[in-house]
């Protein structure tokens, strides 16, 4: 177990720390590379929240578009021969496989928007 604060927990603090406190002092040709650092921060706050479950989940939609197994540590390899049977056709209409295959593509796409930017869902 770890201890407490957590990791998005550390991350979130450190954060708010820097709008808070370090933001409004900092010269205005480093305020963009602070922002972007700032906001990979809350990127990496909100992956550490969803842990691992996204990527198992994306493995096994994954699995299941492919007709194949797929492990975690595989979705790079999947991915990719997701996007070959892409570019043969696999997601024209008339094509069997092509409303399991746009559901996975959806799927994935608002997780990665849930990790990046949650605030454009919400509009």
């Amino acid at each position: 177990m770890r201890d407490r604060p957590t990791g998005d927990a550390l991350l979130a603090c450190a954060r708010n720390v820097l709008r808070q406190e370090v933001l409004a002092s900092v010269p205005s040709e480093h305020k963009h590379a602070l922002l972007m650092a700032m906001n990979a921060m809350s990127i990496a706050e909100r992956q550490l929240q969803y842990g691992e479950a996204p990527l198992q989940a994306e493995a096994d939609s994954l699995a299941s578009v492919l007709d194949a197994p797929v492990a975690v540590a595989a979705l790079l390899e999947a991915n990719r021969t997701l996007a070959r049977r892409l570019r043969t056709g696999a997601g024209d209409p008339g094509q069997p496989s092509r409303e399991a295959l746009f559901a996975h593509l959806r799927a994935v796409a608002r997780q990665r928007v849930l990790e990046s930017s949650p605030k454009t869902l919400k509009a």
